[in-house]
C-alpha cells in the first residue's frame, strides 16, 4: 500500500518541483521510502509503505527489463502464482515484490494482464520504448486514482490534495456533485469529484496517455448481477461459498508485517475474524490476532457484547476505542483534510479513530468488511427492493411471507424513523422525503441542477456496488487507513467471490426475512452473531452529538463570509435547525456543515 503521483507535460521545466510537493502531500501513504523518476516530459513519484519484501529491492519507481518504469499502490495477492507462471515462460525475477510481477505481466500479456490480477491496485507504467503511460484501477475501485488533464499536461495522484499542489489547477466547486451530495448524500458516484476538472478512473477502468497527451480510456471490467429471484440454497452453494471466502481471507494474510482486523460486532467483520482465527491456528497457533473496534456508551448502538463474544471465541486481543462529540469537533478539520472531499456522516470519525488505534499498536495491515452488504443484500432497504420485485413478478404469497418475516429486522434497527423514510422513498418515487434536503439550498442553485439519474441502471445491487454505497465506503476506508499508514484489505471484494455472489438468485441472499442468508448458512461463527437481525456498523450517536454541540455548528453559518453561500440558504437552515434535530434530520445538517468546512479547508471557490 503506497501513494503514487506523476505527470506528463509538454513543458517539463517547471514540473520537477511540483512533483516533490505532490510527493510530500501524500507522505502519510508511504512513510518508509520515497523515489522519483524523470525523463524529459514525464515525472513519477512513489511513496512506499513496506508490506511485502521490506528490502531495498522493493524501491519504486521500479525499472524492469530496461523498458518499463512502474509505480504501484495496492497489493496483487496472487503474485506468487503469477510469478511462477511467468517464470515458466522464461522471465527472470530479481525481487520478491508484486510490483515486479505487474511489470513482467504487462510485458507478456499487455493490457490483458489486468484480467489475471487478484487484488486491489492503482498503478502507472511508463513504457520507454513506446513513450506511453499506462494506468489502471482495480475492478471495484478499492484503490484511488485521480487525474487532471488539459492541452499542456496530464497530472495524476492517489489523493486530490496532491493534485491541488499544482497552481494551474483551480480549486472550484463542482456544482452537480455538490447538488447530489446535499440532496441525496451521494459521493463518489460518478467519475467526477467535488473539484471541477478533477476526475478519477472508474472501477475496472484503464487509461493510456502518450507523451503528446493523446488520452485513451476504456472499461476492462464490469460486474453483472443476475435478475433471478427464486432459487434455494443447496449444499454445493454452501461448500463453494465457504471455499471462496476462506481462500480470499487466506491470501490477504500474505504480508511481511503484522495483520489485524476491524471488528464492529456485526456479521461481516465477525466472519472475517473467525475465519482468520481458523487459518492462523492451522498455520501457526502462536501468532497473535488483534481486533480494533469503535465503542460507545449509547445503548442504541452499543455492540460490545457482540464484540466480546467474537474475541472470546477466537482468543483475539481486543482494542476498543471511545470518543465523544468534543473529540470529534477538535479533529473534524483534520478528518476533512484526510478525506479530501465532503462525507455524509460523523460515522467517518469512528473509522478514523479505529485506524489510529491500530497505528499506535504497530499493526500495519487490517482486514475489513466492506463489500459484503452490496453483494449479499445486507442493507435493510434490500428487502424492500426484493419484495417489490416479487410483487412485480406476481409472486404474491412469497411477497407477503417475506414482508411479514422482514418486519422484525426493520423493527430492531437503530433508527426506526430513518428506515420508514427510506422505505417510503423506495416505494413512493415522488415522495417528499427525498426533497427535504433541498429546502435549505439557495433557490438559484436548486433550480439549475437536476440530480443524478438512476434510470440508466435498474438493478439495485449494481447501484449499491457502483453508485450509492460502495464507492463512498471505499474512499472513506482508503483515506482513513492511509492517514495512519495502515493498509486496509477487503476479503469480501475478492473478484472470484464477488462474481460467485453476483450470480446467486436473490432468494439465496434474502430468505424468511434474513439478510445474507447464504452467508449465515455457510460460515462458522457464534450463534449470537449468526442470528443477529439488527444492523449498525461503525456508527456514532450523530443525533446526540449534533444536539449537544448545536451552538458550535450553528456558528459555522453565522459568519460574515460563507464559502458555501452559493449553495445554502443559511437563514432558513438556522431558523429550522432545532426542528431538524427534533425530526431526526441530523444527517441533512451534517452535509451542509461538512460542505462549508471542506470549502474553508481547501479554499474552494465557486463559479
Amino acid at each position: 500500500m503506497c501513494g503514487i503521483c506523476g505527470y506528463i507535460s509538454k513543458n517539463s521545466s517547471d514540473r520537477i518541483d511540483l512533483l516533490k510537493k505532490m510527493g510530500h502531500a501524500i507522505e502519510h501513504r508511504g512513510p518508509d521510502d520515497v523515489g522519483y523518476f524523470y525523463d524529459q516530459k514525464i515525472g513519477l513519484c512513489h511513496r512506499r509503505l513496506s508490506i511485502i519484501d521490506l528490502s531495498e529491492r522493493g524501491h519504486q519507481p521500479m525499472e524492469t527489463m530496461g523498458r518499463y518504469v512502474t509505480i504501484f499502490n495496492g497489493e496483487i495477492y496472487n503474485y506468487i502464482e503469477l510469478k511462477e507462471e511467468l517464470q515458466k515462460e522464461g522471465y527472470i525475477f530479481f525481487t520478491e515484490t508484486d510490483t515486479e510481477v505487474i511489470s513482467v505481466a504487462f510485458d507478456f500479456w499487455g493490457e490483458n494482464c489486468l484480467n489475471f490480477f487478484n487484488g486491489m491496485w492503482s498503478f502507472a507504467i511508463w513504457d520507454k520504448n513506446e513513450k506511453k503511460l499506462f494506468c489502471s484501477r482495480d475492478r471495484f475501485g478499492v484503490k484511488p486514482f485521480y487525474y487532471y488533464v488539459d492541452d499542456e499536461h496530464f497530472v495524476f495522484a492517489s489523493e486530490i490534495k496532491a493534485l491541488v499542489c499544482d497552481s494551474q489547477i483551480e480549486k472550484v466547486a463542482n456544482d452537480p456533485i455538490v447538488y447530489d451530495y446535499l440532496m441525496q448524500g451521494l459521493v463518489d458516484h460518478t467519475n467526477e469529484t467535488f473539484f471541477k476538472g478533477i476526475f478519477k478512473l472508474q472501477p475496472g477502468e484503464c487509461i493510456t496517455i502518450s507523451q503528446d497527451l493523446d488520452v485513451m480510456s476504456k472499461r476492462y471490467y464490469e460486474l453483472k448481477f443476475t435478475d433471478e429471484t427464486i432459487g434455494k440454497v443447496c449444499e454445493d452453494d454452501i461448500v463453494e461459498f465457504k471455499r471462496l471466502f476462506s481462500d480470499s481471507v487466506k491470501i490477504r494474510l500474505r504480508a511481511d508485517v503484522p495483520v489485524g482486523s476491524c471488528l464492529s460486532g456485526g456479521l461481516d467483520s465477525s466472519a472475517i475474524v473467525c475465519c482468520m482465527s481458523d487459518l492462523i491456528q492451522k498455520e501457526d497457533g502462536n501468532i497473535e490476532q488483534h481486533t480494533f473496534s469503535f465503542c460507545t456508551e449509547d445503548k442504541r448502538i452499543d455492540e460490545r457484547k457482540y464484540m466480546d463474544v467474537i474475541t472470546k471465541e477466537t482468543g483475539a486481543i481486543a482494542h476498543k476505542v471511545y470518543a465523544d462529540e468534543n473529540k470529534m469537533i477538535k479533529e473534524l478539520e483534520d478528518l476533512i483534510y484526510c478525506q479530501d472531499e465532503p462525507f455524509s456522516s460523523t460515522g467517518m470519525y469512528a473509522s478514523y479513530c479505529v485506524y489510529r488505534e491500530a497505528e499506535k499498536n504497530k499493526i500495519k495491515v487490517l482486514l475489513d468488511g466492506q463489500g459484503a452488504d452490496e453483494i449479499l443484500c445486507g442493507y435493510r432497504k434490500s428487502r424492500v427492493y426484493y419484495i417489490k420485485k416479487l410483487l412485480k413478478e406476481k409472486q404474491y404469497l412469497k411477497c407477503i411471507y417475506e414482508g411479514v418475516r422482514s418486519v422484525s429486522q426493520i423493527r430492531s434497527s437503530m433508527f426506526l424513523k430513518n428506515d420508514i423514510e427510506k422505505i417510503k422513498k423506495i416505494i413512493l418515487k415522488n415522495s417528499n422525503v427525498a426533497l427535504s434536503a433541498s429546502d435549505y439550498m439557495s433557490n438559484d442553485f436548486k433550480n439549475q441542477e437536476k440530480g443524478y439519474d438512476y434510470s440508466r441502471k435498474t438493478n439495485f445491487q449494481y447501484n449499491d456496488m457502483y453508485v450509492v454505497s460502495l464507492p463512498a465506503l471505499l474512499r472513506y476506508a482508503d483515506r482513513n487507513s492511509m492517514a495512519f499508514s495502515i493498509e486496509s484489505r477487503l476479503p469480501f471484494l475478492d473478484y472470484r467471490f464477488v462474481e460467485f455472489c453476483a450470480k446467486l438468485p436473490l432468494e439465496k441472499k434474502i430468505f424468511a426475512g434474513w439478510s445474507k442468508y447464504i452467508m449465515r448458512r455457510s460460515l462458522a461463527m457464534p450463534d449470537m452473531i449468526k442470528k443477529r437481525r439488527d444492523k449498525i456498523g461503525f456508527a456514532t450517536p450523530e443525533d446526540v452529538w449534533m444536539k449537544n454541540e448545536s451552538e458550535y455548528f450553528k456558528n459555522i453559518f453565522k459568519k460574515d463570509i460563507l464559502k458555501s453561500s452559493k449553495f445554502v440558504n443559511a437563514e432558513k437552515l438556522l431558523n429550522d435547525w432545532d426542528s431538524l434535530l427534533e425530526k431526526n434530520k441530523a444527517n441533512i445538517l451534517f452535509r451542509y456543515i461538512c460542505l462549508e468546512l471542506w470549502m474553508e479547508k481547501f479554499n474552494v471557490s465557486v463559479e
